[in-house]
């Protein structure tokens, strides 16, 4: 077994290398290289360096060299990083993800404890940005806040567009290619809003009531958690001139989105056990974002360009609006047309469900269809078949078959399809294997078992047997394609050896030229 290799001793050239390589990289310049690359750029500027100057160096050596025993010769990452910084890291992200949902936790279960949960008001934040700079700092564009509460939805928005008057240097190309990709607001320095970061904080504070927010320990904001980065990033440049510390806590919202989710269902609907399957599912609706052409809930520039998807005002509505979606039906809030959903969703199909009739509210937007029945206090309807009526006359059907009652009385849901959805019926009418198979549980039209019977037991030709030799025996004496001459015979003569024989085949006559 070879030597262990000792750890290379740190000298004075290390500790340059490690200042040479930061300042570079604050200029732009990269190493794929490694140390080794670093090593051998910084060797030259090394060598132009007096003794004095090289004095700081040999102090960091020896510093280093009186450190305890065992943090000498600590292991770096290929990039030269310490794996000490590294495990820092990563302790602070887990304990900031560990604050975020304690916050939200708390924010939650107090409203729920003083029973506001409707009336618990939160703001949604979202911005556009020009480019980001190889140090992570993100040249805003555009910004909007909404203030929701599940009891009167939107209750105010603000939107500002954001002049940063030039962008760095080096990415007026990378600014121009993502404003046309995305957002399309004119580039510094045609660029159009408020140049002063310092106007802009003050507006933000004014309308999120700084003052009686302030009393909680963190100031929760919510935004699309790929853009949570985005958001601190130009939420610290607005408070770098200020002497105030904000305690702004820039939250995913799909983790709002969660835990309300959750506290709606066990408080309004009395579940133990809430039905959402997590916070996955959360984020998979938001993504999903069936509100994502509206129209009419963008600012003025984008709603004249015809382009809502990418307006930040669009986005923070369009969140509340998934939102209310979701959670007002579980504690029997009436919706608002503007407010908690589009202004052209027919509210008027939102009536009180009984258990002889079971219409649902359904949003009559250009491009959304999505909202869902409305519960009353007294409980779900009891209905047949949990089937729902579209605002167009057709019908959503389930695919299972309501409630049964138990040995104990008790409503339990029923293990047996919904005959009354016409995909089901069809599979019932179907002669073969498949057809009895529905009257189980765990019955799959789409299984591979059923896509085999299917195969093997053909619905088109009257044959008993399965394979293929059963196949070609029921077509024996079968008349083939008639007419006229063309190669096709008049009468098809098949012949089968399926007893003794080896092997099947199928024989046509030549057709007669007279």
């Amino acid at each position: 077994m070879p030597p262990k290799k000792k750890a290379a001793v740190k000298g004075p050239f290390f500790f340059f290398m490690l200042e040479f390589r930061a300042r570079q990289q604050a200029k732009g310049h990269q190493f794929p290289g490694g140390m080794e690359q670093v090593m051998r750029e910084a060797g030259p500027h090394w060598d132009k360096l007096d003794d004095e100057m090289r004095e700081v160096y040999k102090d960091k050596a020896k510093a280093y060299k009186k450190l305890p025993k065992q943090n000498y010769g600590e292991k770096y990452t290929a990039q030269g990083i310490p794996y000490s910084v590294v495990e820092k890291e990563q302790r602070e992200r887990a304990a900031k993800v560990e604050l975020i949902r304690n916050s939200i936790a708390e924010r939650i279960q107090t409203a729920c404890v003083r029973n506001e949960l409707e009336a618990m008001k939160v703001y949604f934040i979202a911005f556009n940005h020009f480019c980001k700079t190889t140090s992570n700092v993100y040249v805003p564009a555009e910004m909007a806040l909404a203030k929701y509460s599940l009891e009167n939805g939107v209750m105010a928005k603000m939107h500002e567009y954001i002049n940063p008057q030039k962008i760095p240097l080096g990415l007026a190309l990378d600014a121009i290619t993502w404003s046309e990709e995305t957002h399309r607001l004119p580039v510094p320095p045609d660029s159009k809003g408020e140049t002063d970061f310092s106007v802009l904080l003050e507006k933000l504070l004014n309308f999120i009531d700084f003052e009686e927010e302030k009393k909680c320990k963190n100031f929760l904001l919510f935004t699309d958690a790929k853009d949570v980065g985005e958001t601190e990033n130009i939420l610290s440049q607005f408070t770098e001139d200020s002497k105030i510390l904000f305690p702004f806590l820039v939250c995913p919202l799909g983790e709002f989105f969660y835990q309300l989710k959750v506290a709606t269902e066990r408080y309004g609907l009395g579940l133990d056990k809430p039905n959402f399957p997590g916070r996955t599912i959360a984020d998979v609706l938001l993504k999903k974002d069936p509100y994502e052409y509206t129209g009419g809930i963008s600012c003025d520039f984008h709603e004249d360009l015809g382009n809502p998807r990418y307006c930040a005002l669009s986005r923070v509505i369009r969140w509340a609006y998934m939102i209310s979606d979701n959670c007002c039906l579980d504690l029997n809030i009436e919706v608002i047309s503007g407010q908690h959903l589009p202004a052209n969703a027919d509210t008027t199909l939102c009536t009180d469900m009984t258990q002889s009739d079971s219409k649902s509210f359904v949003s009559s937007s250009d491009l959304t269809h999505v909202s869902l029945p409305k519960i009353l206090k007294q409980g779900r309807s009891k209905s047949p078949f949990r089937n729902m009526d579209d605002i167009n006359g057709s019908v959503i059907y389930s695919s299972r078959g309501g409630t049964v009652k138990d040995c104990d009385q008790k409503s339990v849901a029923s293990d047996k399809l919904n005959e009354t959805n016409p995909f089901y019926a069809a599979l019932k009418a179907r002669p073969g294997p498949s057809s009895s198979a529905l009257d189980t549980k765990s019955f799959n039209p789409f299984s591979r078992q059923a896509q085999l019977d299917e195969t093997r037991q053909p619905r088109d030709v009257g044959v008993v047997g399965h394979g293929r030799g059963a196949l070609l025996s029921g077509l024996r004496g079968k008349s083939a394609l008639a007419g006229g001459c063309g190669g096709f015979a008049s009468q098809s003569e098949v012949s089968s050896s399926v007893g003794g024989g080896c092997d099947s085949s199928v024989k046509f006559s030549d057709c007669d030229d007279d």
